[in-house]
């Protein structure tokens, strides 16, 4: 009898469920429309991440109450203006009101005018910085995002550094960008590593290449991290002498079989 309600219970979830997400899709086809637009509309949603999202319905949210706010002024202007035309006793006084009125809506409408124009510079600025981030980061960094997509297996394939913001984010092969604080621990890993790895291969182009020491830089990772980390090593070792100090003999199996799989010299262990 128990699992009989918790059946029944279930199954009045799942239709509790199902409805809702046909309102849903009732409400997003009135929002849309049927058709083209709405297909459309469903696919750029689908585009955009959690945090995109949010961060949109929070400004549109905060333009929302703004515009509401300057209904309401609007309203109580409405309302003073229409008290002063009922009290107006000449035609004197209308017709000075109705020029000030066309005036006001030539001001109006050269100002729609202004909006439109800031409106479109404003994505057109948006676009070039988004273009920008994408094909003109700093040298370290692009070295940074070739040693990541190595050390990740091809799962994180770019890192950005946003203009004018001190912080750096990553796209996966899905193109959804993440902060550091939305990885796990062991890609926050492999990121530093990758930006260690990018800041030594640039300064390398710029002076002499000086030797790359490590100790135990894989104690942290899970086993396939650290042969992906491995084989990110023997990448950076075309350029540079790579020092690796462990005490753990897997650790020593791991980059010997990371040279194996690259067709790379074995790498030379010395016993401390």
């Amino acid at each position: 009898a128990d699992d009989f309600r918790r059946r029944a219970a279930a199954f009045g979830q799942r239709r509790e469920a199902l409805d809702r997400q046909a309102g849903l899709e009732r409400q997003l086809r009135g929002l849309f429309g049927p058709g083209e637009r709405h297909d459309a509309a469903i696919g750029e949603l689908r585009s955009l991440d959690q945090q995109r999202i949010a961060a949109r319905c929070e400004r549109i949210e905060g333009l929302a109450a703004q515009a509401e706010a300057e209904f309401r002024d609007a309203s109580e202007q409405l309302g003073t203006v229409r008290q002063q035309l009922a009290d107006l006793g000449g035609e004197r006084e209308s017709s000075r009101l109705r020029l000030d009125r066309e005036r006001l809506m030539e001001q109006a409408r050269d100002d729609a005018r202004e909006w439109a124009k800031l409106q479109l510079a404003g994505w057109l600025l948006a676009r070039t910085r988004e273009k920008f981030e994408a094909e003109r980061q700093p040298d370290v960094v692009r070295h940074a995002q070739e040693f990541l997509a190595a050390a990740s297996g091809g799962r994180y394939r770019q890192v950005q550094a946003p203009l004018g913001e001190q912080q750096i984010n990553v796209v996966d092969a899905g193109g959804a960008a993440k902060a550091p604080s939305q990885l796990s621990r062991g890609t926050r890993e492999q990121l530093y590593l990758a930006l260690r790895f990018g800041l030594i291969r640039e300064l390398g182009a710029r002076t002499e290449p000086l030797p790359a020491a490590v100790d135990e830089v894989l104690v942290n990772f899970d086993p396939a991290r650290a042969g992906q980390a491995a084989r990110a090593f023997h990448q950076l070792a075309e350029t540079h002498q790579v020092l690796v100090f462990t005490c753990h003999p897997e650790t020593v199996e791991r980059f010997e079989r990371a040279a194996e799989s690259a067709g790379a010299p074995a790498p030379q262990v010395i016993e401390l």
